[in-house]
């Protein structure tokens, strides 16, 4: 019973509310952690109040969870039991009133253009490994893209030949890549991706299977160590300093945040009216490596 409810509900969430599979997986997760504390407290999900709500609030930052852990949690619980009490399940939402704890938003740490620099003049080497990573870390910089996005990326999803990548990951977006990210892709699509022809993943392990999102992490801290020791390079510090270059270049903020595919309720009309040429116009005069 219990698991169909929570079955049903990230159902819900994917078809009602079109959430990518990173963030259904993160609803799952919140929700199964806090039936483990019901569970221990011999306590129904149905008939959870308000203060037990909190207590688990409590209990999460007593051990040692952040405010961010926290705040998403109860992001979670929230849509859970407004769900069930839509379904008539239970009679009242016990989160309902429950303010969600405010996150410290901090500056995200990037590199600058001269450690991109730096870090993309690295010898990394014309066998199959040295030629995906060099792609894969230009490639990143070069659009902004999240982890996920990059390692669901087709080989159909890129145009050497006119210069862009799709992402299909959410919305579908066109971004282009310069001139450096171009001559990396091509080098390896051509000279270093190996495995099974049927395999149309574009970024490939060694073994010749989807490169997964904590293999790009270490890829990408391999090399980073190299221009700066112990600084906690991600792929989102790429994907962040992807976005703060272009700007101090002059780019427009609105442009940029199409590339990235952000939207936010007051700026999507204007978004969506911006040209594709124009995306490919501002691309070209700002980023560093085009």
């Amino acid at each position: 019973m219990l698991n169909d409810i929570v079955g049903e509900f990230l159902d819900f969430l994917k078809k009602q509310k079109r959430l990518s599979k990173n963030t259904l997986e993160s609803y799952s997760r919140d929700i199964n952690q806090f039936f483990k504390y019901l569970n221990n407290s011999h306590i129904n999900y149905l008939h959870v109040k308000k203060s037990i709500i909190l207590n688990y609030l409590y209990y999460l930052k007593k051990n040692g969870k952040s405010q961010a852990t926290i705040s998403r949690s109860l992001s979670s619980l929230k849509a859970f039991y407004h769900y069930l009490f839509m379904k008539k399940l239970i009679e009242e939402d016990p989160t309902y009133m429950i303010d969600t704890p405010k996150v410290e938003k901090r500056v995200p740490a990037t590199l600058t253009v001269e450690q991109v620099d730096m870090l993309l003049s690295l010898d990394f080497g014309n066998d199959e490994k040295g030629l995906r990573d060099k792609a894969l870390i230009e490639l990143l910089y070069a659009t902004g893209l999240k982890v996920s996005e990059v390692i669901s990326l087709k080989l159909e999803d890129v145009n050497l030949s006119y210069g862009y990548i799709v992402t299909r990951s959410g919305k579908e977006r066109v971004i282009p890549i310069g001139s450096h990210a171009i001559a990396a892709l091509k080098d390896y699509i051509e000279k270093g991706r190996k495995g099974n022809p049927e395999e149309k993943t574009l970024f490939l392990n060694l073994r010749g299977k989807k490169l997964t999102r904590q293999g790009c992490w270490k890829i990408i801290r391999e090399y980073t160590d190299k221009i700066n020791p112990g600084f906690p390079v991600t792929p989102n510090t790429l994907r962040q300093s992807f976005a703060q270059h272009m700007l101090e270049n002059g780019a427009d903020v609105r442009a940029v945040q199409e590339m990235l595919g952000y939207q936010t309720d007051f700026n999507a009309n204007l978004i969506s009216l911006m040209s594709k040429s124009k995306i490919k116009e501002v691309y070209n005069k700002f980023h560093p490596r085009a």
